[in-house]
C-alpha cells in the first residue's frame, strides 16, 4: 500500500527545512524526502581541522543585517558576529597588496580613493540604470573602463560573488536584481558562531523525525489530485509516496542535469527558466597554515584577492589568537576543472593562488591540514549557486518558482525573485513562500 501525505517536500536543505517548518506549524501532514545522508544541502561545517571550531565549507556568511537567517540564530539561541570581510579586503595589484581607503587618509596606501568610488558607488549606479542590449559583465566594463582598482571591486563583488567568471555573468538581469535587494550585498557581513551546521541540525531536530534521509525520488508523477513518488533507499525501491502537493526544492544543477524527472514533463516555460538561469560552480577549500607570517606582514586581512578565481578569507579576522587557517573560495570554470582533482593537487594549486598573490618576501608557510567541498561534481548539487547570465531575467525566477497544476510547487535560492538569490536568507524566503502557497490550495475547495 503506497505511503499517503498531505504534501511531501524533495530536498531537506535550508529551503526544504524552512518549508517544512511552515507547513509544521500550519498543522499540515508532510514527510520531507532527502537523497543525501544528511540535512542542509549546501550548507556544510568542519569542526575538526580547527580543534573544534566550526569552519564553513559550504554556505560562508549571513550576509544582511535584518535577513531571516537571524531570527533563525535567535530562535535556538545561537549568535552571529560581525565579519568585516570587505572592509578589511586586500588586493594585489601592481605588484604589492594594496587596502581599501581608510576613512580620509589620503596618504594611505590603497587601491585608491577614485577607485574605491567609482567600484563602490558609480558603477553600480550605472549598471542598475543600464538599458542597452544584455550583454556580459567583461563587456560592459570594457564599455564603461573604470580605473583598475574599480574594476577589480567590481569583478569581486559581483561576478565572483556570483560563483561566476566575469564573461559569463550577465548585467541587465543582475541589475534588475539588484535595485530590488533590500541590503547591499558585500558590505554586511556575519559569521555563523556555532556553525552553520548547528543551525540546520537545530531545525530539522525541530521537524519531529519527518526528514527521510538517504532517499532518491524518481519519477515525480502527478496528476489533478496530487502527485506519486517512487521513493529508492539504499537498498533499492523503498515504495511509493502519495501526496495532495509536492515542493520541490532540488538544486538548479539538478533540475538541469534531468536526473529527477517529472511526468508528465514540465511546462515549457519552466523548462526555459532552467535552461536560462545559470549555476554557478563553486567550492570551499580549508587551508591550515604552519610557518606562515600573512597576518604579521598584511595586518589582520579578512579577504586576499588578486582577480583570478580564487579568492582567500580568514573566517576569524578581528578576534584574538585566531588558528591560522585560510578558506579558498574558488569559482567558475576552474572551480568545476579542479572538482574532479585529487586532495593533493587541489591543496597544491591553492597554495600556487596565494603564493601568486602576495609579495615574495612573504611566507605562506606550509599546509598541514586540509578539507574542501567539491559540489561542482556532488551528485546531489552539481554547482554552487544560481545567477542571471546574458539573456537571463527576473521573469525565468518567476516561471521557476512558479506552481505547476495547483499540485507541485517549487522553492530554492534559484526561485527568489526579489533581488537576493544565492544566499542562505533568499533560500529560507523561498521555502516559506511556498508552503503557504500549498497551504493556501489545501484550503481551497
Amino acid at each position: 500500500m503506497a505511503e499517503g501525505h498531505d504534501v511531501v517536500v524533495i530536498g531537506a536543505g535550508i529551503s526544504g527545512l524552512a518549508c517544512a517548518q511552515r507547513l509544521q506549524e500550519a498543522g499540515v501532514d508532510f514527510v520531507v524526502l532527502e537523497a543525501a545522508d544528511r540535512v542542509g544541502g549546501r550548507i556544510r561545517t568542519n569542526f575538526s581541522l580547527g580543534g573544534g571550531r566550526p569552519f564553513e565549507i559550504g554556505a560562508l556568511m549571513v550576509h544582511g543585517k535584518r535577513v531571516v537567517t537571524h531570527s533563525w540564530l535567535q530562535e535556538f539561541g545561537l549568535h552571529a558576529r560581525p565579519l568585516p570581510t570587505t572592509r578589511r579586503a586586500r588586493f594585489w595589484r601592481n605588484g604589492r597588496v594594496e587596502r581599501l581607503p581608510m576613512g580620509l587618509n589620503l596618504l594611505h596606501p590603497t587601491i585608491g580613493l577614485r577607485a574605491f568610488y567609482q567600484g563602490a558607488f558609480t558603477l553600480p549606479k550605472r549598471l542598475i540604470a543600464y538599458a542597452g542590449p544584455d550583454l556580459s559583465l567583461a563587456e560592459w566594463l570594457e564599455r564603461e573602463d573604470p580605473l583598475p582598482g574599480a574594476r577589480l571591486l567590481v569583478n569581486l563583488l559581483y561576478a565572483h560573488a556570483s560563483a561566476a567568471d566575469v564573461d559569463a555573468l550577465g548585467v541587465r538581469g543582475p541589475a534588475e536584481e539588484t535595485s530590488l535587494a533590500s541590503e547591499e550585498f558585500g558590505y554586511r557581513n556575519f559569521q555563523v558562531v556555532e556553525g552553520y551546521d548547528t543551525l540546520v541540525a537545530r531545525r530539522a531536530a525541530a521537524l519531529q523525525g519527518r526528514v527521510r534521509l538517504r532517499t532518491l525520488v524518481t519519477p515525480i508523477e502527478r496528476w489533478t489530485g496530487g502527485v506519486r513518488i517512487a521513493a529508492m533507499g539504499p537498498e533499492g525501491l523503498e515504495g511509493e509516496v502519495q501526496a495532495k502537493r509536492a515542493v520541490v526544492t532540488l538544486p538548479l544543477g539538478v533540475l538541469k542535469a534531468g536526473t529527477v524527472a517529472f511526468d508528465p514533463p514540465l511546462p515549457e516555460a519552466k523548462r526555459e527558466a532552467i535552461r536560462a538561469i545559470a549555476f554557478g560552480d563553486a567550492m570551499v577549500l580549508l587551508l591550515r597554515l604552519r610557518g606562515s607570517d600573512l597576518a604579521a606582514r598584511l595586518g589582520d586581512f579578512g579577504l586576499l584577492w588578486g582577480g583570478g578565481s580564487t579568492s582567500f578569507h580568514r573566517p576569524y579576522v578581528g578576534m584574538r589568537h585566531a588558528p591560522d587557517i585560510l578558506d579558498g573560495f574558488l569559482v567558475g570554470r576552474e572551480a568545476r576543472r579542479r572538482a574532479a582533482l585529487p586532495d593533493e593537487d587541489l591543496r597544491d594549486l591553492a597554495l600556487e593562488d596565494l603564493r601568486a598573490i602576495v609579495p615574495p618576501s612573504v611566507h605562506v608557510g606550509r599546509v598541514d591540514g586540509f578539507a574542501c567541498s567539491r559540489w561542482p561534481v556532488h551528485p546531489f548539487v552539481r554547482g554552487g549557486y544560481s545567477f542571471l547570465p546574458p539573456g537571463g531575467t527576473l521573469q525565468h525566477r518567476r516561471d521557476l518558482a512558479a506552481a505547476v497544476d495547483g499540485v507541485l510547487f517549487f522553492a530554492g535560492e534559484a526561485t527568489h525573485t526579489h533581488g537576493e538569490p544565492a544566499t542562505v536568507h533568499g533560500a529560507i524566503e523561498t521555502g516559506s513562500r511556498a508552503a503557504s502557497e500549498v497551504i493556501e490550495s489545501l484550503r481551497k475547495p
